[in-house]
């Protein structure tokens, strides 16, 4: 199925690691050093904070793919699949192609999330959990005029290197596998659905990001701007713009030098709860009972924040910027579920299973990574927040288990991420450039 030879495969079986971002460069700079006729390194920009964004290119071909790792601070697997591709490329050198690694898109908020890094259980992963702000991420930042340098270096990089193929890492804590691409992925089904069994990873069918997509085929999805311009903050790449056309994210800029995008997820934690395509039995009432939940954790969250704030010197944190986006999307998620108000539409179309499980999913997962985000902003105040920090401990312990209950999660293996992560790269770059 796919290449466990190389040392990036061996690493990550033999010690389930994903490499931290000292690692990653100081492999990168390493293998420019081995095969200097082959690699070379170079700084293309800098973070908010100053961080070099490091890219290592493979190869001389006439044709350039690009792979972004570390778009979201929170997703670790792409770092443990950029060694694999990058030696992969080098052990196995393809004439027409020439390969771009991007090591890590937003080092600064990887830098403040890689206290997760190590963690092997969930509640572990949410002590230290980091996710920037919406506006603050920098694939999606130029979607609602956010102005980042990351995100400015990302657009400048694919207008000067015209890629065939970008292809956007990500992973997820607890869930499957799943494909979008901005043109049709169906070629890549039998491929993708084998690669996932092998690695024993589910393919996941009703994950909430997708609900607005054009399923080729289990897991693969067709992202164009009327089906995921409805996603707002809360999941998507597009909003409107007062014109009515779209402010793309970075996502698509590769298709106006004729080329194309294809994001891979993968899980840290794997799920037996989510691929079920039958169709669902009492929807209204499932929804409803996941938006008011929702609601729930809001208020006591809100009601927290309240009363932490006076005690916050500082309310602008990157912290606190962070824990706003997903209170706000408590909110905004309850009104789209909620039969009442938006969820009427979503009782218009056909639910399977796999869906209803795919909100369930998000009803668990952002009341969470609000309170761990809050709770580390919380604890910045000391003794005068204790109360309040004390009391987010508890929820973030409570809601975790729930999580743990409900969806019963199984750690997969770095070496399993990467791999069936780099397999599905590999296939998609094979589909458009075949060996000659």
């Amino acid at each position: 199925m796919t290449d466990t030879t190389t040392p990036a495969a061996d690493a990550a079986r033999l010690h389930d690691h994903y490499p931290s971002l000292d690692e990653l460069t100081t492999t990168a700079h390493q293998l420019a050093a081995q095969r200097p006729d082959l690699c070379r390194v170079r700084t293309i920009g800098t973070s908010r904070a100053g961080r070099p964004l490091t890219l290592l290119t493979v190869g001389h071909g006439p044709h350039d793919l690009l792979v972004v790792a570390g778009a979201h601070a929170d997703e670790f697997a792409g770092r443990a699949t950029t060694l694999h591709l990058a030696h992969h490329a080098l052990t196995h050198p393809h004439p027409g192609l020439t390969w771009h690694f991007l090591l890590c898109l937003d080092p600064d908020g990887a830098h403040l999330a890689d206290g997760s890094r190590t963690a092997r259980t969930l509640r572990a992963y949410y002590d230290h959990y980091f996710r920037p702000a919406a506006e603050d991420q920098p694939e999606w930042a130029p979607a609602i005029d956010s102005d980042l340098p990351e995100s400015r270096a990302l657009l400048d990089l694919v207008d000067e290197l015209r890629p065939t193929l970008q292809f956007s890492l990500h992973s997820t804590d607890v869930g499957g596998t799943f494909v979008q691409a901005t043109s049709d992925p169906t070629a890549l089904a039998h491929p993708f659905a084998r690669s996932a069994a092998y690695h024993g990873i589910p393919v996941e069918t009703g994950a909430f990001d997708t609900f607005h997509l054009h399923e080729s085929a289990p897991g693969l999805y067709l992202m164009a701007p009327h089906h995921i311009d409805h996603q707002e903050t809360t999941t998507g790449m597009l909003t409107p713009d007062r014109d009515g056309g779209h402010r793309t994210g970075t996502w698509f800029a590769p298709q106006r030098h004729g080329g194309e995008t294809v994001l891979v997820e993968v899980p840290a934690f794997t799920s037996a709860h989510l691929g079920d395509t039958r169709p669902a039995d009492d929807v209204r009432r499932y929804l409803s009972t996941c938006a008011a939940r929702l609601r729930h954790r809001a208020t006591l969250l809100t009601a927290l924040l309240d009363g932490a704030l006076p005690h916050v010197r500082n309310p602008d944190t990157p912290l606190l910027r962070a824990a706003r986006t997903p209170l706000a999307a408590l909110h905004q998620l309850a009104d789209e579920w909620d039969p009442e108000l938006r969820g009427a539409d979503l009782l218009r179309t056909p639910i399977t299973r796999a869906r209803l499980t795919g909100i369930d999913l998000w009803a668990h997962r952002v009341p969470v990574r609000a309170a761990a985000l809050l709770r580390r902003a919380v604890r910045v105040a000391g003794a005068p927040a204790a109360r309040e920090a004390a009391r987010l401990d508890h929820l973030l312990r409570d809601w975790c288990a729930q999580y743990q209950q409900r969806f019963d999660p199984v750690w997969l293996p770095v070496a399993h991420q990467a791999a069936h992560q780099a397999t599905t790269v590999r296939t998609a770059v094979a589909l458009r450039h075949p060996t000659p």
